[in-house]
């Protein structure tokens, strides 16, 4: 892909930091250090035993010389049309949340530039506003964001327009996906058989 040939998303020689602490975060690490990165480090604000990604995972990015830099979290970045750094807040685990799990609160004064050739930010899952990012009002979607898809068809508002995945369910596993897109490859398979039929007509 160009981005890779053009150097820009191409870890090799460079500083990465990588911000978040989830599956997603793990992918883009040890994709970073087999690439060839100087270094590569992952900010997550809370502590190991919070973080949401598999800890199996952890412990093999780490066994591949990633840095793990915990209670720590971005505030900025650093340099001009190229980033040299991340502009990091230390923090500490608060009260319990209504989910159970410590807030992070910031430490005053803690702050500190981590330096960087490289920054991915692989944080939560926000979808778009894809009606009218696509130009098409007419396709539903729910207060969240993500659109509205039949449960065992998987076709959406629009004719002939199907949608699985995290776009439909919100953040999932992949194996949702897969089951959701066999469904969805038969739906659309009796969608086209029937659109033959009306056109022999």
């Amino acid at each position: 892909m160009p981005e890779f040939d053009s150097g820009e998303l191409n870890a090799e020689g460079k500083r990465v930091v990588v911000i978040g602490g989830g599956d997603t975060a793990m992918d883009c690490v040890r994709t970073a250090i087999r690439q060839g990165a100087q270094s590569v480090k992952c900010l997550y604000r809370r502590d190991r035993a919070n973080m949401p990604g598999s800890q199996r995972e952890v412990q093999n990015a780490e066994e591949e010389g990633v840095d793990f830099v915990w209670l720590s979290a971005p505030k900025g970045f650093t340099g001009g049309a190229e980033v040299e750094g991340v502009m990091v807040q230390k923090m500490r685990l608060g009260a319990p949340d209504a989910t159970g799990r410590q807030t992070p609160e910031i430490i005053e004064g803690a702050d500190y530039v981590e330096p960087a050739d490289l920054v991915i930010q692989a944080l939560g899952f926000e979808p778009e506003a894809i009606p009218s990012l696509w130009g098409v009002p007419e396709l539903a979607v729910t207060r969240w964001g993500t659109i509205k898809a039949d449960f065992r068809s998987h076709a959406t508002s629009l004719p002939g327009v199907f949608a699985v995945g995290d776009i439909v369910r919100g953040a999932s596993l992949v194996v949702w996906a897969i089951r959701d897109g066999r469904e969805a490859a038969e739906a659309i398979m009796a969608y086209l058989k029937q659109a033959e039929v009306v056109a022999a007509e």
